[in-house]
């Protein structure tokens, strides 16, 4: 049987909900150092987001970053130098917003380090605005996306459903977040695209968990022997299997994607992509089995209803505890007051020393019905010879007189009898 199917039947489990304390503790950890990466380095935002100049250029030789960083100063802000197969080399270099004589300065200090013409280096200028403009409408998608979020779980599950799947949701959003700013990437549109992509996919797992939870504890009556903390972590078990494969599914090719793009190809924008989803997936699935159904079931627990299940099977537990006690303690003292059974020579020898040397008249089995195996052996023959004197001397029961018959009775006439018939009947 496979461990997906012990799982589900209940013949394994893990105790997901029960250590709560120690999945708050990581997650609170893990968010306590994202936050404070926000702040202290904060986000390395592109420059879609903070405005400034791009140059291109392809060079005639081999170029470094270093002699391109060299070449330009302090105002390169990002030096890089792809190489992909089969395509000739790029130097791309980003700069803060700069002036129109700093601008032509940059494209002739490019040019003579890649030994191309200034006419040939390419640039482009975007606006501060542009990213203000976009980080605003992704604010936008996100309000609205919770919004939707919170009523739909609310209306097909339960309320507080809605606000554990909500803290989820929170709870990957800024690991991902201070992942990106311990990490140093920087953020661009795809980051963006790969944070509200991220929502879809632990909302899915936090979904699927509590489908579960709900058909296993829509069960629970007053007289049922499992309370609601038992019933869900059975829930999170059930679905475990599912939730990793559907999640591992999903983090091979991203994990695929991300590698490649960013050790083999350089291609800046599936690097950004595929990073927000991938740190953005691990810690969905984690806060879908650590996170939602742990909180979900402490506040759950708080209810009076299920407040009360709970101490009725606690009681339960702890009077079936008290009748299997004694019980224990019987079978210990009735094992432990056997005595061992003797072999039959060492029986047939202890009897032959208290007959003082005779050979003991051997015993003969009779068959008597109430015997386990039909067989019964007599009692000593000293036991029977004390028994039979007594028996002969002691006297035998007097019979009863019999009535003589009424026709031999004879009548008295009310005379004396004669002498003769007083010796008659003498």
């Amino acid at each position: 049987m496979s461990i997906a199917s012990r799982l589900y039947h209940g013949e394994i489990s893990f105790d997901f909900v029960g250590r709560w304390r120690t999945w708050f503790l990581i997650s609170g950890v893990a968010m306590l150092i994202s936050l404070i990466a926000l702040f202290i380095p904060g986000l390395n935002f592109g420059i879609d987001f903070k405005g400034g100049g791009t140059f291109s250029v392809q060079p005639t030789h081999a170029v470094t970053q270093a002699q391109v960083t060299n070449a330009l100063g302090p105002v390169a802000k990002v030096v890089q130098i792809a190489n992909q197969p089969g395509k000739p080399t790029q130097v791309q270099v980003e700069t803060a917003s700069l002036t129109s004589d700093q601008i032509a300065k940059v494209r002739a200090d490019l040019a003579r380090v890649t030994g191309t013409q200034p006419s040939q280096v390419s640039n482009s200028v975007v606006g501060s605005t542009w990213g203000t403009t976009v980080t605003r409408k992704a604010l936008i998608a996100l309000v609205v996306f919770l919004a939707v979020i919170v009523a739909y779980v609310s209306l097909r599950f339960d309320f507080k459903m809605s606000v554990s799947a909500l803290i989820a949701l929170i709870h990957d959003l800024l690991i991902t977040a201070g992942v990106y700013a311990l990490a140093r990437f920087e953020v661009t549109p795809a980051t963006v695209i790969g944070l509200l992509t991220i929502l879809g996919y632990s909302l899915y797992d936090t979904v699927v968990v509590f489908d579960k939870v709900r058909e296993n504890t829509g069960e629970l009556s007053s007289m049922s022997r499992l309370t609601y903390s038992e019933a869900a972590n059975r829930a999170v078990n059930q679905t475990l299997v599912r939730s990793l494969n559907t999640s591992l599914t999903s983090l091979l090719p991203i994990g695929a994607l991300l590698i490649v793009g960013a050790v083999l190809l350089g291609a800046e924008t599936i690097k950004d992509l595929s990073l927000a989803l991938f740190v953005g997936i691990a810690a969905g699935t984690y806060s879908s089995i650590f996170i939602a159904t742990p909180f979900l079931v402490r506040w759950k627990e708080a209810e009076p209803r299920n407040r009360q299940l709970t101490a009725r099977v606690a009681r339960l537990a702890a009077a079936g505890a008290a009748d299997e006690a004694p019980a224990r303690a019987g079978q210990v003292a009735s094992r432990g007051s056997r005595k061992p059974l003797e072999a039959p020579a060492e029986t047939a020898e202890r009897r032959r020393r208290a007959s003082g040397g005779r050979k003991p008249r051997e015993e003969t089995p009779v068959l008597e019905a109430d015997t386990p195996n039909g067989l019964h052996l007599e009692e000593d023959a000293e036991i029977e010879e004390v028994e039979e004197p007594a028996r002969a001397a002691a006297p035998a029961p007097r019979q009863p007189q019999k009535p003589r018959p009424a026709q031999q009775r004879r009548k008295s006439s009310g005379r004396q009898p004669s002498r003769s018939a007083k010796r008659r009947r003498r």
